[in-house]
């Protein structure tokens, strides 16, 4: 019993839900196809284990017009964001393409104190520069990861997926209460972003549409823990905690990633990555576990559709794992 209260924690279940997608970045460099291959696969092997499901989980629950077209666009943006981060390690180098398309933990917080009145406590403003800071040392930025053939280039494609990035999360917020269920918004979403995938790889020439089975059975397992576990568990941690807690738990991202590149790739991080790491984890664990005391039930507020906006409601907790 006292595990099960352990796991539907909202904030466990954002870090196991970041470090399944932590997982992603070693699993596409196992199966050695190109970004937009693995971006393609991993959402259209992901996409029937969804479909089932949310019709086993969510029957009956069918979302509005427009809420599907706001699932449309999360997996648009997603999808737009796997390929321009993509584009930009090319060419800004990991380090700097890492830090960059973090901006979401900044620009989610904001959405959430202009759109739902969530004010962020003074100590996630305080633990931002610390987490890029982190960040930055954990992508190998301080280790020549700046290097890169079009730095400019580069930087406005991190950026770009970044807000690419920031605006899927905040719509994932929104799934709780938008119609239809989070894992029927996922399933929406990952049709989308197998679309995005594809579309780009034919404009850019390099999807490859028979890849080795080896590369089907890394992209399978990528498709199982990053594009179903992973996001299944954000989608309810996002919706149940604060935005500034769900953005900062989101950072452990790229330090998980390092280290899991380690234990499958043998990449051995360097012991500025290995600061990096523990500099993103005492803040996040900071602003997540720390920060959250001083507000009460706050960290266990739904986001409310627009008709909520401006009118009090009961704050529910998070009822369930999954």
């Amino acid at each position: 019993m006292r595990h099960h209260r352990i796991l539907i924690d909202p904030r466990v279940q954002g870090v196991l839900g970041a470090l399944a997608i932590a997982l992603s970045a070693p699993l596409v460099a196992l199966s050695g196809v190109s970004s937009t291959t693995a971006t393609f696969f991993r959402c259209l092997f992901a996409l029937p284990i969804l479909v089932i499901l949310a019709r086993s989980r969510e029957r009956g629950q069918r979302p509005t017009p427009a809420a599907r077209r706001r699932h449309v666009l999360a997996g648009v943006l997603l999808g737009i964001d796997m390929v321009l981060w993509s584009e930009a390690i090319l060419s800004v180098g990991a380090g700097v393409a890492t830090a960059l398309v973090n901006v979401q933990v900044v620009l989610v917080p904001l959405a959430g104190l202009l759109w739902f009145g969530e004010r962020p406590p003074r100590a996630f403003w305080l633990s931002i520069p610390v987490m890029l800071a982190g960040t930055a040392l954990a992508g190998g930025l301080a280790d020549g990861g700046a290097a890169g053939s079009d730095p400019w280039y580069g930087t406005v494609m991190a950026v770009l997926a970044g807000v690419a990035y920031a605006g899927y999360l905040i719509l994932l917020r929104r799934a709780g209460t938008d119609g239809g269920g989070r894992t029927t918004m996922l399933a929406t979403a990952t049709a989308a972003s197998a679309s995005v995938g594809g579309l780009s790889g034919l404009f850019a020439g390099n999807l490859d549409v028979t890849p080795p089975v080896s590369a089907l059975v890394w992209l399978f397992v990528l498709a199982v823990t990053g594009q179903v576990l992973g996001w299944l568990l954000i989608g309810r941690a996002l919706s149940a905690l604060p935005a500034s807690g769900g953005s900062a738990v989101l950072m452990l991202q790229p330090a998980a990633a390092i280290l899991f590149g380690a234990a499958l790739l043998g990449q051995w991080p360097t012991p500025l990555q290995l600061a990096g790491c523990a500099l993103v984890v005492a803040a996040v664990g900071a602003v997540s576990f720390l920060g959250g005391r001083s507000s009460g039930n706050d960290q266990h507020r739904p986001v409310p559709g627009p008709d909520e906006l401006g009118r009090d409601r009961p704050r529910e907790p998070v009822s369930g794992l999954l």
